[in-house]
């Protein structure tokens, strides 16, 4: 089925993705994020053992799927934040998901002209997009847990399409961190080891998904300035240093009252004004009242 592999790609190009790339859906997922599970490292995330079994065979998801085409969407590089409270920055601008969804479906018709019956994710749903996204040659997975691609380095959101097509299949990349351990090195809880992100020391997770009232001490001083995720890791990567594949899309961007609203601000906001100010955005999904427990660790003084 090249002929489809190409016009698929040509429309991914045209709806502005970075990169296709194609992995076969039997591929064997080995046992890491199995082991993770096991581990803890999910810290609270209870429904990635719930979903494990889709996780780790897509004909669960969608029965004949024989190819994973998995697609890259850049997002900004900077933190668009000129106050404390930086944001991390594939949730800068517009709700990707909402973003990202019709575009996903136009690809969805262009492989059904062809035969193919599909199902579409971006961060969406059960399925290894990081795994497939290596597996179909886009990068390699790095010490900070996420793709790392030779151009672009890993500011980018996967999709993903279950295609039942049988479409030709690209070769994985070899792994080029290297000795570098700059992310390890710079995270600020020491989350990041040997390849694996342990969330329950993450202050992604703690500032985003934890719905406990208050993270342990050393976390909760570390999280001081940080209101939504955090980008330690990516910042301080090589490869996230050189110049983006394509233009960042600008629904991706801050808006202005966002970036330029001063902490205190911030603290006095009331419920409905924090839903009007997040009204687009991916950071409505946690809430004012997480929102505001963040705020509250700006202040978090380190014992004495």
């Amino acid at each position: 089925m090249k002929v489809a592999r190409q016009a698929v790609q040509y429309a991914a190009e045209q709806l502005g993705f970075s990169a296709l790339g194609v992995a076969p859906a039997g591929i064997d997922q080995g046992d890491a994020l199995e082991q993770w599970l096991n581990d803890g490292c999910h810290a609270g995330m209870h429904w990635l053992e719930r979903h494990l079994p889709l996780r780790q065979n897509p004909a669960l998801l969608l029965p004949g799927v024989r190819s994973v085409i998995m697609l890259t969407y850049e997002y900004p590089r900077k933190d668009a934040r000129r106050s404390t409270g930086s944001v991390a920055r594939y949730a800068q601008g517009e709700d990707y998901h909402k973003l990202l969804a019709p575009k996903l479906a136009d690809l969805d018709e262009t492989l059904q002209f062809y035969g193919g019956s599909q199902k579409c994710f971006s961060d969406s749903g059960p399925v290894s997009e990081r795994f497939f996204a290596a597996a179909a040659g886009l990068g390699w997975i790095g010490r900070n847990g996420l793709l790392v691609r030779p151009r672009g380095g890993s500011f980018c959101f996967l999709s993903c399409i279950l295609t039942t097509l049988q479409l030709p299949a690209d070769r994985p990349m070899h792994n080029h961190c290297g000795s570098c351990r700059r992310c390890e090195q710079a995270c600020p809880t020491h989350a990041l080891q040997n390849g694996r992100c342990d969330a329950r020391r993450c202050l992604a997770y703690w500032t985003i998904e934890s719905k406990q009232l208050s993270a342990p001490p050393d976390i909760q001083k570390a999280m001081r300035g940080y209101l939504y995720g955090c980008d330690a890791c990516q910042e301080v990567c090589p490869w996230n240093h050189l110049p983006p594949p394509h233009a960042v899309d600008s629904h991706l961007l801050m808006p202005a009252r966002m970036a330029a609203m001063p902490q205190d601000e911030l603290a006095g906001l009331r419920v409905n004004e924090w839903g009007h100010l997040l009204s687009s955005s991916p950071m409505q999904r946690t809430g004012s009242d997480h929102l505001q427990r963040n705020i509250r660790s700006f202040s978090v003084r380190p014992p004495s």
